[in-house]
């Protein structure tokens, strides 16, 4: 059994915590059901997939989703979302917040080091400066890091 690195769960739930945020923000989608938080993610490469990752699942969806779906009970567990019913997904206003800080953060590190961004692949190890881990295994992409220069720069 392959056993998952502690930096690339957190990067499963900052993706899924942005991409209901700006389901929410840019489409008014408050509730999004599942399939559609999905396609968002993957339609606005919002993660790396690898050609393995699209591999079915015995559930039948991608290795991909499949694993950021398992995500959201831990997101669900610290308040940062909630199902009001089966299938569908909500941001609270702690998620939010959530957010809204780790752009925050992104944006201060990308002011600080400007070519961040561009060279992220550079920045991908456990040995980056970047304190919250969120690119560890470089599961994110630059997508998801432009959002949150956005989201900071903007308040979308």
């Amino acid at each position: 059994m392959k056993v998952r690195s502690k930096g690339k769960v957190k990067q499963q739930q900052r993706v899924l915590l942005v991409a209901l945020y700006l389901l929410k923000r840019l489409e008014g989608a408050a509730n999004p059901p599942k399939r559609r938080v999905l396609r968002f993610i993957q339609s606005n490469h919002l993660v790396h997939i690898r050609p393995e990752d699209e591999e079915m699942r015995e559930a039948g969806e991608p290795i991909w989703a499949h694993d950021l779906s398992w995500q959201r009970n831990a997101l669900k567990n610290n308040g940062s979302i909630r199902m009001p019913e089966i299938g569908i997904w909500q941001i609270t206003e702690h998620g939010e917040r959530d957010v809204e800080q780790w752009a925050k953060r992104v944006k201060e590190h990308v002011e600080s080091k400007p070519k961040w961004v561009n060279d992220f692949k550079l920045h991908s190890s456990p040995e980056a400066e970047f304190d919250d881990e969120f690119h560890y295994e470089y599961y994110i992409t630059e997508e998801t890091v432009r959002w949150g220069v956005k989201i900071a720069t903007t308040g979308i």
